[in-house]
């Protein structure tokens, strides 16, 4: 009789096991209709990033159709799954990221089911710089996205091109986001490879006037402490492309640093 019994409950859990496993969806799978559907950008509420933000997806935005929404827009339509949503969160550790995350839940912006993420401004403020890399982070969400769509999200670095790719360009490095002791010990290297300490407004400036370079950008917390995360860019100013991303920790300083120097010069 006991053996009776075993083998029922057997063939009763069996079938529910398998209809288990057939539910299970991955994180591709989860976001496999994301081309075909709206993507609302979530504004902050303040100019130094809206602006900025608007003008980077109405001139590079092509993965999706896309509209413009406030913060209460998305905390009234977040649970909706005909919408993923663009916005940039709250900030923690210092730095605030850009996250493009599927509608469908009541949970906070950091918990949805995240199709991709970049750092992309101090948490307590902003430098002004956000303005010429928006495009570039528009351009490399897109890639993201695209690679996330079926398969498992693996990060922002995963995508990257690399330093070696930008070797035909001059590499312009604002002279106060660079360490002290990698601004020291690279000054020789740095020479022969092209790589140029100039002023904020003369990196920024390469944009504007459409020279052909590639520029580096650290996002870092307005005043770091350690521990804290702070992130490396390197973007060319004609394609926007991503030559280099890496995040770093807080020790000392947060700025651009050795191994960053060395691996910009690898291949030149």
């Amino acid at each position: 009789m006991k053996k009776i019994l075993v083998i029922l409950v057997l063939s009763l859990t069996f079938p529910m096991l398998a209809l288990g496993q057939l539910q299970i969806r991955t994180h591709g799978d989860k976001i496999s209709d994301f081309t075909s559907k709206i993507t609302k950008v979530v504004l902050t509420g303040n100019d130094s990033l809206d602006v900025p933000i608007r003008e980077a997806m109405k001139d590079f935005w092509t993965i999706t159709a896309y509209e413009i929404c406030s913060r209460e827009d998305f905390d009234a339509l977040k649970k909706d799954e005909k919408y993923y949503f663009l916005a940039v969160d709250k900030g923690r550790d210092g730095i605030r990221n850009w996250r493009l995350v599927k509608g469908g839940s009541d949970k906070s912006l950091a918990s949805m089911v995240t199709v991709a993420e970049l750092p992309i401004c101090p948490a307590d403020g902003y430098t002004g710089r956000e303005y010429y890399l928006l495009p570039a982070l528009v351009c490399h969400m897109q890639h993201l996205a695209a690679k996330a769509v079926g398969s498992k999200y693996k990060g922002a670095g995963k995508a990257v091109s690399t330093p070696k790719e930008a070797a035909a360009l001059p590499i312009y490095i604002c002279s106060d986001e660079i360490t002290p002791d990698a601004e020291l010990i690279q000054k020789d290297l740095m020479a022969a490879k092209r790589m140029f300490l100039v002023s904020e407004s003369d990196a920024d400036g390469t944009f504007m006037d459409g020279l052909a370079a590639a520029v580096c950008f650290v996002v870092k917390p307005l005043n770091p402490r350690k521990g804290q995360l702070f992130f490396v860019y390197l973007v060319d100013t004609v394609t926007n492309e991503l030559y280099y991303f890496k995040k770093h920790k807080v020790s000392s300083d947060a700025g651009l640093l050795k191994e960053d120097i060395k691996a910009f010069a690898k291949g030149r």
